[in-house]
């Protein structure tokens, strides 16, 4: 089965035109980062910059370092910014930077394709210093709700497995962080079930654990199940979940 890497590397250049979804809830999360000066700031799962693109703009840094599993998005990242900006093509499971060095650490639409997040999320966290701060959206396990239903009763496809939004709440208080989230939820309209399954392929974000092949008998069926529960006049439409969390390393002091 090929990798997340694979399917990543396939959608170099269609993710930023076809990536909307992901561009909202980064533009979202960019939001919420408070302005400020932040010394070393660390994202994980840059992209093509949807979120450290308005970034440069509200804040300043005296690095920015921008992690991707995709070395083909970097090389598009890194022609779009300037000076103090650093790439590093790495998993976020395995990340090359010093503990505790990172005053803001960021990642939107990224921790979910996490392996094993109960080691590699606690792992990930140890990065940010004392005092410093972290700010993440997460997809959570409603999202594509629609397609998973559509799927089991015809036997197309497959999705990838999310967790729920209260097992990351859970996780991250037990990390010794102070911690704000919230939960949203958004629905996104599309021409057609094709038009839907072809968006999540362009992005590359169709990579599931069980991927399947199906024939074309099942994919007429999926459409047309989908059509008639998830549809109207003006095309089909599909949920996505998402955990907006943020959180500040407390001093050992302040803990006790």
């Amino acid at each position: 089965m090929c990798s997340i890497k694979f399917y990543f590397n396939k959608a170099v250049t269609t993710y930023e035109n076809t990536g909307k979804i992901q561009k909202k809830v980064a533009l979202e999360l960019a939001k919420r980062i408070k302005e400020g000066h932040y010394s070393t700031v660390v994202e994980i799962g840059s992209g093509t910059g949807f979120l450290s693109i308005p970034l440069t703009k509200k804040l300043t840094f005296d690095r920015f370092i921008h992690i991707d599993i995709s070395f083909d998005f970097l090389k598009k990242l890194r022609a779009k910014v300037g000076g103090r900006n650093f790439f590093i093509n790495a998993n976020a499971e395995n990340i090359p930077i010093k503990k505790m060095k990172t005053d803001l650490l960021l990642g939107s639409s990224v921790l979910h394709w996490l392996s094993n997040p109960e080691e590699n999320l606690l792992e990930i966290l140890k990065l940010v210093k004392e005092g410093g701060k972290f700010y993440f959206s997460i997809f959570t396990s409603n999202t594509l709700k629609e397609i998973k239903e559509v799927s089991q009763v015809t036997g197309f496809g497959s999705v990838y497995s999310l967790m729920p939004w209260n097992f990351y709440v859970s996780l991250f208080k037990e990390s010794g962080f102070s911690l704000k989230y919230e939960l949203k939820t958004y629905i996104e309209k599309y021409p057609s079930p094709k038009d839907l399954l072809l968006f999540h392929k362009l992005t590359g974000t169709n990579y599931t654990e069980n991927k399947k092949f199906s024939g074309k008998e099942a994919f007429k069926k999926f459409c047309e199940v989908y059509e008639k529960f998830y549809g109207n006049s003006e095309g089909v439409y599909a949920t996505y979940e998402v955990l907006f969390i943020e959180g500040q390393r407390l001093s050992p002091f302040l803990q006790c």
